[in-house]
């Protein structure tokens, strides 16, 4: 089961850490398949890069957009929304963040990714971004799941949340 008051921590090949805060996890599962007629939903990652030691820092995310294509089993994320989302966190945090990647729902317990997700990733680490790692979520029913999109190696890694108290 998802539970909000859990640390979402993740640790990279390359030994960072990517940290999930709970107010951008809370905005996700406003949108779980937890029901029949529940549709996909989805949108961007944005947050920080520490300068003082690489990690990551996913503060926040947009929700669905009204252009975008949502069914039971598909979600289309168009632009238009999001990137005005984006601008307006962009100009609040003077500059400081950044475009961190996707995230979408699936109506399974455990998700994974379909071969439409696999061939979305696989484009999106072929481009440039101020960044050389994007993150790719999936929001389950009971669980969420985190890979990790290297531009410069072009591989996609799915990443193991680390469990701890605190």
């Amino acid at each position: 089961m998802i539970h909000i008051n859990k640390k979402y921590v993740y640790i990279l090949p390359n030994n960072k850490t990517l940290f999930i805060r709970s107010e951008a996890i809370e905005k996700m599962l406003k949108y779980r398949q937890n029901k029949l007629r529940s549709l996909e939903a989805g949108g961007i990652l944005i947050g920080r890069i520490l300068i003082e030691n690489g990690h990551y820092i996913i503060d926040d995310v947009s929700e669905p957009m009204p252009t975008d294509k949502r069914s039971r089993y598909r979600f289309s994320r168009k632009p238009e929304g999001h990137q005005e989302y984006f601008n307006t966190i962009w100009e609040r945090e003077n500059g400081c963040c950044f475009y961190l990647g996707e995230w979408h729902t699936h109506p399974e317990y455990v998700p994974t990714p379909s071969s439409v997700d696999r061939k979305d990733w696989n484009r999106l680490v072929r481009l440039k971004f101020e960044n050389d790692i994007l993150f790719f979520v999936i929001v389950g029913i009971k669980e969420i799941k985190v890979w990790y999109g290297d531009l410069n190696e072009r591989e996609i890694i799915e990443l193991k949340r680390r469990d701890f108290v605190g």
